[in-house]
């Protein structure tokens, strides 16, 4: 065991997360913290550290499980670590009191859509499709994504929340670009769905083996129902992004452009990424609900 294991129970607030969960992990940040819900077995002290921590090692840059795609789990939870050591421990008084704060916080993990979108679907750069069938790739992330759970885990991580992969054949680069019938490519949907088929029997073996650990499933899939009800939702547009996104809609946001006036009526907000609306709802769901996050929401989750 090195010397940066906890062997008590312990954690911090930090997200390993790709582009676009920031708006819902603030807000849900929000929620707990306006609405005085936090555990009676966390102080304010605990909450005030925690936060001026999460502004230190937030990580919310392109990244993937894959060694090929932007900073990569691996590397992410190498920074986390070095926070910890450099920042965490000058705030608190010794290693027992780190690993007690560790195990207090939760982590938010959204990975894997960049798997699909910028490696496994993207066969003009990539020959990864090639040389995986969809549920052997599926697997493979679900291995590494194991192998890096558990590292975590030894860091100190004892309350984690794992997001699937929401319904990307319905992202405006995949659905506007190919030809297909309905409002979605299923076919990609389908490739997509061998992650999140496996992804719950993930997180059920981990909280099973790892002592104290608790691991929560983040239905980001559901999310469907938003884009095909969209008026059940509060949502005018749920095809065509808020902002004036570059290639014709499907990319990135074009630099120094208006948004829309509505965006809290729009289900994207640029080719990729959804607007604060729909994180807003996610969040919302995951805190306090019971069909988003399971088999615990946010709320019980702190309360552990």
């Amino acid at each position: 065991m090195s010397e940066n294991e906890c062997v008590c129970e312990c954690m911090i607030e930090v997200t390993v997360s790709e582009k676009g969960c920031e708006e819902a992990e603030q807000w849900a940040i929000e929620q707990v913290w306006v609405a005085g819900k936090k555990p009676s077995s966390v102080g304010y002290e605990c909450w005030r550290v925690g936060n001026e921590i999460l502004r230190i090692g937030l990580s919310l840059i392109q990244s993937g499980v894959f060694e090929a795609l932007g900073l990569q789990v691996l590397e992410q939870i190498n920074l986390f670590e070095r926070t910890v050591e450099t920042n965490l421990g000058e705030k608190l008084k010794n290693r027992n009191e780190v690993c007690d704060h560790l195990s207090k916080s939760i982590y938010i993990v959204a990975v894997g859509s960049n798997d699909y979108i910028n490696n496994y679907l993207a066969t003009k750069y990539y020959d990864t499709s090639k040389l995986y069938q969809p549920h052997i790739f599926a697997q493979l992330l679900i291995h590494k994504l194991s192998e890096q759970f558990q590292r975590l885990y030894k860091l100190g991580a004892r309350k984690i929340v794992m997001f699937g992969i929401g319904p990307i054949g319905c992202t405006p680069p995949i659905s506007k670009t190919q030809l297909h019938k309905g409002d979605c490519l299923e076919e990609t949907n389908q490739i997509v769905s061998y992650f999140n088929e496996r992804l719950p029997s993930l997180l059920s073996n981990l909280t099973f083996t790892l002592p104290h650990s608790s691991f929560v499933l983040g239905h980001a899939y559901s999310i469907l129902d938003a884009f095909t009800n969209p008026s059940t939702y509060g949502l005018t547009d749920a095809k065509s992004p808020c902002c004036n996104a570059l290639e014709n809609g499907t990319a990135a946001c074009i630099p120094l452009t208006k948004p829309c006036m509505n965006p809290f009526e729009h289900f994207f907000w640029d080719g990729y990424h959804l607007t604060e609306a729909m994180y807003s709802y996610i969040a919302s769901a995951c805190l306090n609900g019971n069909k988003v996050c399971t088999p615990l929401n946010i709320q019980e989750l702190v309360k552990l």
